[in-house]
């Protein structure tokens, strides 16, 4: 096997082993974190379009209006799981109570069905970040809060991992469309799969189209320092409509009544960020650093936590660490890191979820943290080799 080839196949093995560990961690914490605020409010709406997928009234998936603040395509994801469960009518909030161990639910068996599904969207991408950067996805796999909100029935999962497909497309895009000798096929191929990335991301949840909004930051400077020429603004433009179209055909909320629902959904959002419930909160703006920095180490039932590491601080300041290096190597990584990370300390509702839309790029600088400290310990404590002498 030539060298090349063996490189490859350890990054393959690499990155089935870290992904296996985000399996198996994330499984093991869905059957021991309580239950969270608002999984029954998605297990509601997920069991909504299992029934009418059984019954085969498929128009209520566009007509449905149960939790319509957030996107449908995931929670009719989290719907079609259900659908090898023993049929229910409905699901009410007293079966799934704040806090209760979720094995002590009344609809125990639902939960965990969609918790498996989160499990699984978060695994794969811990792997497809390994296979990019194998410290950066060890550092997702045992992140507790990446662990957290993609073991539940949140809406957090499926968008860490479209979000990350479409940036990294478009990554390819940029290294095809800036090399030597671009190749028009491979970046529109590469263009097409970001917009697709995109739009499966915007129809399961808003906020992770934050990457978007990184993807088109990136795309400008690159065309303002002349890496890009100029008509690929039009590129931009095919994208970004393309992006949106892909949004509409995957979220069926919208169908009926597409611009009233759309401005209804966003609207929502914003009279919550101003709620009494957000301000009773009173998160400071620096909040979302807190959920980065600190293990969720106090979710645990029956005295057993549901996560087996609690490295997040030493991630924190790794990640700390590793900006200029990302800064040099990833730039649209850092980009998306600090689009972010002024969106989280710009909107007023701060709960623990959202820094997840920045997981992937604050893991990858994670990663890049350690490898400088690597490289330094090595280039000033290890010996260096003498040069060697003629003959």
């Amino acid at each position: 096997m030539k060298p090349t080839n063996r490189k490859i196949w350890i990054v393959v093995a690499s990155a089935i082993v870290i992904a296996l560990v985000a399996l198996g961690v994330r499984l093991y914490a869905a059957e021991r974190l309580p239950i969270d605020d608002d999984e029954t409010t998605y297990l509601i709406a997920s069991l909504n379009y299992t029934n009418y997928i059984r019954a085969g009234e498929y128009k209520w998936l566009a007509w449905n209006t149960t939790n319509y603040e957030h996107p449908s395509l995931n929670k009719i994801i989290f719907g079609v799981a259900l659908l090898p469960d023993p049929p229910l009518a409905k699901l009410q909030q007293s079966d799934f109570i704040d806090n209760q161990p979720i094995l002590e639910a009344q609809g125990v068996q639902y939960g965990l069905t969609d918790r498996r599904v989160s499990a699984a969207f978060g695994s794969l991408a811990v792997l497809i970040l390994a296979l990019i950067n194998p410290l950066a996805g060890a550092f997702m796999a045992i992140n507790t809060l990446s662990i957290k909100y993609t073991s539940e029935v949140y809406l957090e999962a499926l968008p860490i991992l479209t979000s990350l497909i479409s940036v990294l497309a478009y990554s390819m895009y940029f290294k095809n469309a800036t090399g030597p000798k671009p190749d028009p096929k491979k970046v529109n191929a590469w263009l097409l799969l970001s917009a697709l990335g995109l739009g499966l991301t915007a129809a399961s949840k808003y906020m992770y189209c934050i990457a978007g909004l990184a993807i088109i930051l990136h795309w400008l400077i690159a065309i303002v320092r002349k890496q890009l020429p100029a008509r690929h603004l039009l590129y931009i433009l095919v994208w970004g409509l393309l992006a949106f179209g892909l949004f509409f055909a995957f979220d069926p909320y919208l169908w009926p009544h597409p611009v009233t629902r759309l401005l209804d959904s966003l609207k929502y959002h914003l009279r919550f960020s101003n709620s009494a419930w957000v301000k009773k909160h009173n998160y400071p703006v620096w909040q979302p650093l807190h959920w980065l920095f600190n293990p969720f180490v106090s979710y645990k039932t029956q005295s057993n936590n549901a996560f087996l590491l609690h490295l997040d601080p030493l991630m924190f300041v790794l990640a700390v660490l590793g900006l200029p290096r990302t800064f040099k190597r990833s730039p649209i990584f850092f980009v998306w890191l600090c689009v972010g990370l002024a969106f989280l300390f710009i909107w007023s509702t701060k709960w623990a979820q959202y820094p997840l839309v920045i997981i992937v790029p604050y893991c990858i600088s994670a990663a890049y943290g350690l490898t400088s400290i690597y490289d330094l310990i090595r280039k000033r404590l290890l010996p260096r080799k003498a040069p060697p002498t003629a003959a």
